[in-house]
């Protein structure tokens, strides 16, 4: 974890976009597009990007205010290493420039977890998307006690920086998103994974190994 940078909403949206920028094996000629000068455009870079290949499907994320969660699957050998440096070196290089400051954004390299079952998969899903509720509500979630869903419900759908509407609300498609359907098929549809958020953040197991 490092400093507060991601309470600004400049540097989550360039975070954002670095997501989408570097999970392609076209990202360098994606930001250099970026970098050439003041009519480059993010939808430009973008497009540049997508005629790549990915190197991880990006299965959900969350990005707080000192530090972000992703949930990935490796589609290219060395994928996930190479998305996460592109990524942290992308918005480091943002922010250092912005902020006239130097060195890395956070404190240690990336922490990963191999995921193994399918029921480790859902449960780390329901962990990275109610995430947020530390800012809504506090902590009670991570100990069974969240009140009034319906409430916490709505803070959670505002929060702009998850990918739970993509999940939640048939409208809303998240283009970070990728590969998702390995979670949506262990549900029968949305309103099922809605109430699983919600049981889960009502009493959690403690074999998960996500209690922190």
């Amino acid at each position: 974890m490092g400093a507060l940078h991601f309470k600004k909403s400049s540097n989550t949206n360039r975070l954002m976009l670095a997501f989408l920028l570097s999970n392609s094996t076209k990202s360098g000629e994606a930001f250099d597009y970026l970098r050439t000068g003041r009519y480059s455009t993010n939808e430009k870079a973008i497009e540049i990007a997508s005629q790549g290949e990915k190197l991880v499907d990006i299965l959900c994320y969350c990005v707080m205010p000192n530090h972000y969660h992703l949930l990935l699957k490796e589609l290219r050998d060395n994928g996930i290493s190479d998305f996460v440096r592109k990524c942290n070196t992308s918005i480091a290089k943002y922010i250092n420039i912005k902020e006239k400051r130097r060195g890395p954004l956070f404190e240690s390299r990336f922490n990963s977890k191999h995921i193994d079952t399918n029921e480790y998969l859902v449960h780390l899903s329901a962990y990275i998307h109610l995430n947020p509720l530390d800012i809504i509500s506090g902590k009670e979630w991570r100990e069974h006690k969240l009140k009034n869903w319906k409430n916490n419900r709505k803070e959670l759908l505002n929060y702009s920086y998850s990918s739970l509407k993509h999940f939640l609300c048939e409208e809303r498609k998240d283009p970070i998103i990728s590969g998702e359907e390995i979670i949506f098929s262990q549900f029968k549809d949305k309103k099922e994974y809605e109430l699983f958020l919600r049981e889960w953040s009502e009493k959690i197991s403690d074999d998960t190994g996500l209690r922190r």
